[in-house]
């Protein structure tokens, strides 16, 4: 595959899972039911549940998979300096800028009376070790989860590679994981599950590129199409009362695969600037959908709009803001992007970890 068509591709995949996160985070039925829970509120609940957990928990399992494969499509040990210093200032510098501002942000909005009723914390310290702790554990911007495990597994990408590089090896290195998340195996630095993720996309990149990016050819629609009837049963299995984590690993994976797979074997329409956010995206949405959701249900629920809105409505303008919260965020943030790449270019590459709109 052309490599401008390869970056198409992956452009495409980033945005939609960057909509797909913005809806994971926008589940807004408790903030705007209040006290007024009723059948109707049932339904929205369920609608915003399927959208954010049973759509949208695809998104990051994505971003991992998608992240592993750009580091080792074309790994080499001898590359790996290089590849690490790439990553230094697209991922790691910009994950500790962000929670940084993040800190510095609730520090200031918690002392402002108009805005710490949106945010809902008291008036967080301001000191070193507070924001050291903000930084090392993303305590103000949990969103940053994802990048701080990310960091984790690119520091282990040599070991990684070492396992998967030989195709059995390789093979029994994924299958060790799989028992692992099956027993509960694990401490968390990193997940286990993102490290699955991540080795079975570093997998895929070393023994399976060739197939991958290669143009024209109607048997990866075929496997991705083929792909989402174990997908859409592995669905069902995890919504099962003691269902074991395993349903959930595979409806997680073999939804992005199958995404992989279907637009690889396609010419899609070039993704437009706004669509090519990218991390500024990821890290910005989290900021507008907590201000849109909650300032938007403290007018509902107490203020002017309670009194002249009947609450048999709350539940549909709940889903109303739900489904406009990816315009809205995009709304804003294309708009801040374009400003901050024009005229404060250094700013903007440090935020956006160096990527072009």
């Amino acid at each position: 595959m052309e490599n401008k068509r390869f970056r198409n591709q992956i452009s495409w995949l980033m945005f939609l899972f960057s909509i797909l996160v913005i809806w994971v985070h926008s589940y807004n039925v408790e903030l705007f039911a209040g006290s007024a829970w009723g059948l109707e509120w049932d339904r929205a609940a369920q609608i915003e549940t399927f959208w954010s957990i049973g759509i949208g928990q695809i998104a990051v399992p994505g971003f991992f998979l998608l992240s592993s494969y750009l580091f080792f499509r074309n790994f080499e040990l001898s590359k790996l300096i290089g590849k690490w210093k790439s990553r230094l200032f697209s991922v790691a510098i910009p994950y500790a800028v962000w929670n940084v501002l993040y800190y510095l942000g609730y520090v200031i909005a918690t002392r402002l009376p108009m805005v710490e009723k949106v945010v809902g914390k008291k008036p967080i310290p301001f000191h070193i070790e507070e924001m050291t702790n903000a930084i090392l554990r993303y305590s103000y911007a949990p969103i940053f989860w994802y990048l701080f495990q990310l960091i984790l597994l690119l520091l282990l990408a040599p070991v990684i590679y070492g396992l998967v590089k030989q195709k059995v090896v390789g093979i029994c290195y994924l299958a060790l994981l799989i028992t692992a998340l099956y027993k509960g195996w694990g401490c968390g630095y990193p997940n286990t599950d993102a490290l699955f993720y991540f080795s079975f996309a570093a997998y895929m990149a070393v023994h399976w590129r060739e197939w991958l990016e290669c143009k024209g050819t109607g048997d990866r629609m075929f496997a991705g199409i083929l792909i989402l009837i174990p997908a859409v049963y592995s669905y069902g299995m995890m919504k099962e009362p003691g269902a074991s984590v395993l349903w959930t690993i595979a409806y997680r994976l073999l939804v992005p695969v199958s995404l992989f797979l279907m637009t690889s074997s396609v010419e899609l329409p070039d993704t437009k600037p706004w669509m090519k956010q990218s991390l500024f995206l990821y890290a910005i949405h989290f900021i507008i959908v907590r201000f849109v959701n909650k300032g938007t249900a403290i007018m509902l629920v107490k203020g002017i709009a309670a009194e002249v809105i009947p609450q048999t409505m709350g539940s549909g303008l709940a889903l109303l803001t739900y489904f406009a919260i990816p315009v809205i965020v995009l709304a804003v943030s294309y708009p801040t992007a374009r400003f901050l790449s024009r005229w404060v270019r250094p700013v903007w590459s440090v935020l956006s970890g160096g990527r072009n709109l």
